[in-house]
């Protein structure tokens, strides 16, 4: 086992490189701003469409599903957590399998980092761009929309995205011990993308799914990070049970940190061992 200052070190020169690389497009974050300002707006405008312009029985029944009559809230939060997780998909997700395009996965195999900074140093810097896209819509929401955001909820929403991270950052890390093993990483991470869309409840309650779904879409971490958000920021006091779910997200989270290392350890074995490691 290294030296922790050592690993802290090797963490930090990752976590530089990445930034880097991140700060040499600044376009990449424009369009992470634009993406998150401009796209859920179609969504709210089909919403407002569909109920009248604001019926009350339309936003009646949207609130019986959604625990919500800010609908605009409703779909900017879930925009923006899921922008967030295609960015840790494409970025992350996919940063093993880049090295292998690059032709330098044997080098970052053969340095005495450990497996942890290998997955996870490169989602660090993905809070920049994360930072941007929640400081954008909240001023959309509070600006624009007119959504009340007092220092409560954001502060409770704070919270809810720093509890998150360890669950998404897994996600991440699973994805591109995935990409690593089976050499894909478009195709995967686009169907996986479009599997959290439908099934997480993005900009629709997933009371409207159907049944045999809806238990499968509220177990899902996403999931749980959507609702949690929602009920932080769009209510002026977050009910009860939220700080147990926040500590049961945080658990996954770790848990499923850890069994993405120990995945990478064994992709990595069997990648040297069938001469996979240095082929495209």
């Amino acid at each position: 086992m290294r030296p922790l200052r050592s690993e802290a070190v090797s963490f930090a020169a990752t976590v530089r490189k990445e930034w880097q690389v991140l700060i040499r497009y600044p376009g990449n974050l424009v369009t992470v701003v634009v993406m998150s300002v401009i796209v859920p707006a179609s969504f709210v405008a089909q919403a407002s469409g569909f109920s009248g312009g604001g019926d009350e029985d339309a936003v009646g029944a949207f609130a019986a599903r959604s625990g919500t009559t800010q609908w605009a809230g409703f779909i900017y939060l879930g925009w923006a957590v899921y922008l967030w997780i295609s960015m840790i998909l494409w970025g992350p997700g996919s940063a093993l399998r880049m090295e292998r395009m690059q032709g330098s996965l044997e080098m970052v195999h053969l340095t005495p980092v450990s497996r942890f900074t290998v997955l996870f140093g490169p989602a660090v810097v993905e809070m920049v761009p994360a930072a941007l896209l929640f400081g954008a819509i909240g001023g959309m929401l509070k600006f624009v929309f007119g959504v009340p955001l007092g220092f409560g909820q954001l502060l409770a929403g704070l919270l809810v995205v720093l509890a998150s991270i360890p669950a998404l950052f897994a996600l991440g890390g699973l994805m591109a011990v995935v990409a690593l093993r089976f050499r894909d990483a478009e195709g995967i991470t686009e169907a996986l993308r479009g599997v959290l869309g439908v099934v997480c409840g993005v900009t629709y309650p997933i009371a409207v799914l159907p049944g045999w779904v809806q238990p499968v879409s509220e177990r899902l971490p996403p999931t749980q990070v959507l609702d949690l958000l929602r009920e932080a920021v769009l209510r002026p006091s977050l009910p009860d049970g939220t700080g147990t779910r926040l500590l049961t997200l945080l658990v996954v989270g770790t848990v499923l940190g850890a069994a993405a290392v120990l995945a990478l350890g064994r992709a990595l074995k069997s990648a040297r061992l069938t001469g996979q490691m240095g082929q495209f």
